[in-house]
């Protein structure tokens, strides 16, 4: 993908793309598991920032931001804000 005179995208442009080949998964997949997909993908959006300056790939970031999402909801189950 060439991106506005880079040579790599942007980690906004990865999350999309990432998240494009996630929208293709939900089509297979049983209604129940492409919400929580859904929610997943909404809770590791929430820290594109970190993952952009924390300079590392953004596969990874994105699969740790929502494990630490999850994390958070069940070690603090009352506790739904960030």
């Amino acid at each position: 993908m060439r991106c506005m005179g880079r040579s790599t995208p942007s980690t906004r442009q990865a999350l999309d793309m990432i998240i494009s080949g996630m929208e293709e998964m939900k089509k297979v997949m049983r209604t129940g598991d492409a919400e929580i997909l859904e929610e997943l993908v909404r809770l590791g959006k929430q820290h594109a920032a970190e993952i952009s300056y924390a300079g590392i790939d953004v596969q990874l970031g994105f699969l740790l931001a929502m494990i630490l999402e999850v994390a958070k909801r069940t070690s603090m189950p009352g506790d739904r804000t960030g």
